[in-house]
């Protein structure tokens, strides 16, 4: 990883997306860039002989100076924190999507919300639109636990191989446990006898330890946990969540949908995880 972005706009969740971009962008060795974008003035006002006076009209280069003034006050702190990282500061002119959308960069790091006012466990449009863009994994962080251990979501897929491979060499930079969940829900679970579940966890089990294999043999050094659970695939990963540092979801499961649309496990876990959610799409 050579570069960690973080989208910022002033708020306090911004700020906390910034921090641990910084504890991330360190212990990979890659560089910081963090990004605020402004847009483009909001047309002049219309004066008739009988409006009252209004404020001075906020122009694109007042918008650009306070923004600056804020990620140079930040930039302090990151230092401090942070004094061998190699870190940058830029503003972008334009809608924050698109900002962020076009800065290069290994990893996107996000506020749940931002200006908005909306509870910490919704997340703004701005967020929800880049997450679903694809082509590298987006963080976005809230301000729950940091420091339990790393959750990852198993289902055989492509993507959901890489959401692994994101999981195990977080949690072996972070000295992390790791636990990997295995959901079954399958049309007629419930109607099975209880024989069959043991079966069937017999061989879910066994397919999750193939899934992890290559995994644990790249990180020996991360303590693996498992579970099979028969559950929802998002509940039985929200109940793991609660306390993690991170959970780790593929943008989209077994299913056939595009990749730069969000699956339901995936958009379930996003909008309702307590913790930093970690979506990776497919390479």
């Amino acid at each position: 990883m050579s570069t960690v972005v973080v989208g910022f706009d002033g708020s306090d969740l911004s700020r906390r997306a910034a921090l641990w971009g910084a504890e991330e962008a360190s212990r990979c060795g890659a560089a910081l860039r963090v990004v605020q974008a402004v847009h483009a003035p909001l047309p002049e006002p219309v004066f008739t002989p009988m409006s009252t006076p209004v404020p001075e009209f906020v122009t694109e280069e007042t918008m650009r100076h306070a923004a600056e003034d804020h990620l140079a006050e930040l930039a302090l702190e990151l230092r401090r924190g942070w004094p061998e990282l190699q870190l940058d500061t830029r503003v972008g002119l334009g809608r924050p999507v698109d900002v962020l959308a076009s800065e290069e960069g290994e990893l996107l790091v996000l506020g749940s919300s931002g200006r908005t006012g909306i509870a910490e466990m919704f997340l703004g449009s701005t967020a929800a639109e880049l997450v679903s863009i694809g082509g590298r994994p987006v963080v976005v962080t809230r301000s729950g636990p940091v420091d339990g251990r790393v959750v990852v979501g198993v289902d055989g897929s492509e993507t959901s191989a890489d959401a692994i491979e994101f999981a195990f060499a977080f949690a072996s930079r972070h000295g992390r446990e790791l636990l990997a969940v295995h959901a079954w829900s399958d049309v007629g679970w419930t109607e099975l006898p209880e024989q069959d579940f043991d079966h069937i966890r017999v061989d879910l089990a066994k397919l999750l330890d193939e899934q992890l294999a290559q995994h644990r043999a790249r990180h020996p050094e991360v303590h693996v946990a498992q579970e099979v659970a028969f559950d929802a695939p998002a509940r039985a990963l929200l109940q793991a969540a609660d306390g993690a540092a991170l959970i780790a979801v593929g943008s989209h499961g077994r299913g056939t949908v595009k990749r730069a649309i969000l699956g339901s496990v995936s958009h379930a876990v996003l909008h309702h995880a307590p913790c930093p959610v970690a979506v990776v799409h497919r390479r």
